[in-house]
């Protein structure tokens, strides 16, 4: 059975560097908490898919590491920000984490359409 945890608070490193950007694998981390501001995952966002490990692993403590390549920045990011609830789930079965949003009801969308 896969652990699902809800993400309750998030904190953003996204890293500069120049041209030394080329020695540290990430160009961002997405830091994942939850109520009791603990540290539950980490989304890790790689420069190259050739730093990318080959899955996704849940340490012992608990805590989730979820890799994607840098160009998945924005839309992790744009879950984190839009939706509610969000949770970090990882399979034990394929060892693949996820950041995702519960069932939504169809056509729910933006509010503020204007009529013709």
């Amino acid at each position: 059975m896969p652990t699902v945890i809800e993400i309750k608070k998030y904190d953003v490193s996204y890293y500069a560097g120049g041209q030394n950007a080329g020695g540290y694998p990430y160009r961002a981390v997405i830091g994942l908490r939850d109520e009791a501001d603990r540290f539950i995952a980490g989304a890790y966002f790689h420069h190259s898919p050739a730093t990318m490990p080959s899955a996704d692993t849940r340490k012992t403590t608990g805590f989730i590491s979820c890799h994607y390549n840098a160009t998945d920045y924005a839309e992790v990011l744009d879950i984190l920000r839009n939706e509610k609830p969000v949770y970090i789930e990882f399979d034990e079965r394929t060892n693949v984490a996820n950041v995702r949003t519960s069932a939504e009801p169809v056509g729910e969308g933006e509010s503020n359409i204007t009529s013709i």
